[in-house]
């Protein structure tokens, strides 16, 4: 199946509970790598087709995230630690999270996740930081909202932890990043089947990149 295929979507889904079932089968699918020393698992190639993916994915699930009842979802992409750029970035207490593999139109190219007395850290920085995911149905009585494009009306952020292996045989989860995913229509994600959905899918993600940490 040529890989743009994989935007189809069942002809009737009408369930959002469905919708992300099929976008975590097809990311499955999609994302996994031919063997566990395939190149292409690495985070950048990984990343870059997942947020294409939840992109199209949601463009072509007019039920729910049509343009005609004006919840498009116009961003879906991830902002990322330092050290996953650069290897000369501080692996731990990163201040900002940088611009990863996104679709939709142009980004902030970093998020701060140091707030102020006057201006509270934004939407991915309080996902990030809090290790929750966030849910805002309007992004405009959300303090410390960063406006990155102001079509924008609500978003979900969904935090990207990964379990790393100590030398002595213990594991800890370590933060990577967030995903991001922006709508041009009010109250687009609920607190149940979209947190629920995306998080799946963030795990399914996690599963097949090979992070080098």
């Amino acid at each position: 199946m040529p890989h743009a295929d994989s935007l189809a979507l069942p002809d009737g889904l009408t369930d959002k509970r469905a919708f992300y079932e099929h976008v975590c089968t097809v990311a499955e699918a999609l994302l996994a790598p031919s063997s566990p020393s395939d190149p292409a698992a690495n985070w950048i190639t990984v990343l870059s087709n997942a947020a294409s993916l939840l992109f199209g994915s949601f463009e072509n699930y007019e039920a729910a995230f049509g343009r005609a009842n004006g919840r498009r979802v116009n961003w879906a992409g991830f902002y990322l630690v330092p050290s996953l750029l650069s290897r000369h970035a501080p692996s731990t207490d990163p201040t900002q999270l940088l611009l990863g593999p996104f679709h939709g139109r142009p980004a902030c190219n970093s998020v701060s996740l140091q707030g102020t007395s006057s201006r509270p850290v934004g939407v991915c920085a309080a996902a990030f930081l809090s290790g929750e995911t966030v849910v805002v149905p309007d992004v405009e009585a959300r303090p410390g909202h960063i406006a990155c494009d102001g079509v924008t009306k609500s978003e979900v952020v969904v935090p990207v932890v990964v379990r790393r292996a100590r030398e002595d045989g213990t594991v800890e989860d370590v933060k990577v990043g967030v995903l991001d995913i922006d709508c041009e229509g009010l109250n687009a994600f609920d607190d149940e089947v979209d947190r629920a959905g995306l998080e799946q899918f963030v795990e399914v993600v996690k599963r097949v990149v090979r992070w080098e940490l």
